[in-house]
C-alpha cells in the first residue's frame, strides 16, 4: 500500500483532533516523524532568541521568563508595502533621477514610494501609513509578483 496525500491529510487531522504530541510512521519506502512539542519549542525559541536569552534545561524544556521582563521589551510592528500587480519595480520615476524614497526616509500616507511598470504603464505605489522605511526588500529593476512584499515601514504613532 502506498502512502497518498489524502492519507497524510487524514493522519494530520487525526493528530490534531486526538491531541497527539508525537508519532512515528515507518514503511519500506519512507519514514515520517511528527513531534508537535519539538516544533512549538523551536518556534518559541526562534521568536524569543532575538530579544531575550532563552535558557534550555537538559530535558529540552524552556525555562520561564518573568512577565515583567517581557513587558519591558518594546514590540516592533511593521507595515508592509506589497505589489498589487505583476511588473517591474522601479525606485525612481525615470533612469538617472533621484529615488522616490531611500532607506530610513520618513513617508506620509498616500506618498508615492515606487512605481511598478506593467504592460508599458507606470503604476505609482503609495505608502498606506505614516512611517519610516526600515527595509527595501527588492532591487531596482526586479520583476515582482502580485502580493510580493516590497518594503517594510515602521509606523509613526502620533
Amino acid at each position: 500500500m502506498k502512502f497518498q496525500i489524502d492519507d497524510l491529510k487524514q493522519l494530520l487531522h487525526s493528530i490534531q483532533n486526538k491531541q497527539i504530541q508525537e508519532i512515528n510512521v515507518k514503511s519500506q519506502e519512507f519514514e515520517l516523524t511528527i513531534n508537535k512539542s519539538d516544533i512549538i519549542n523551536k518556534q518559541i525559541i526562534g521568536l524569543r532568541n532575538k530579544n531575550t536569552n532563552v535558557k534550555k534545561s537538559t530535558n529540552n524544556q524552556i525555562s520561564s521568563i518573568p512577565d515583567n521582563e517581557l513587558s519591558n521589551r518594546k514590540l516592533e510592528i511593521y507595515s508592509t508595502i506589497v505589489s498589487p500587480m505583476v511588473g517591474t519595480f522601479y525606485r525612481s520615476p525615470a533612469p538617472g533621477e533621484p529615488s522616490f524614497i531611500d532607506l530610513y526616509d520618513i513617508v506620509q500616507q498616500k506618498q508615492t514610494v515606487c512605481i511598478i511598470e506593467a504592460m508599458k504603464l507606470m503604476n505609482e505605489i503609495e505608502a498606506e501609513v505614516n512611517g519610516e522605511i526600515v527595509e527595501i526588500l527588492v532591487q531596482d529593476g526586479d520583476i515582482v509578483d502580485c502580493g510580493q512584499a516590497l518594503m517594510k515601514v515602521k509606523p509613526i504613532l502620533e
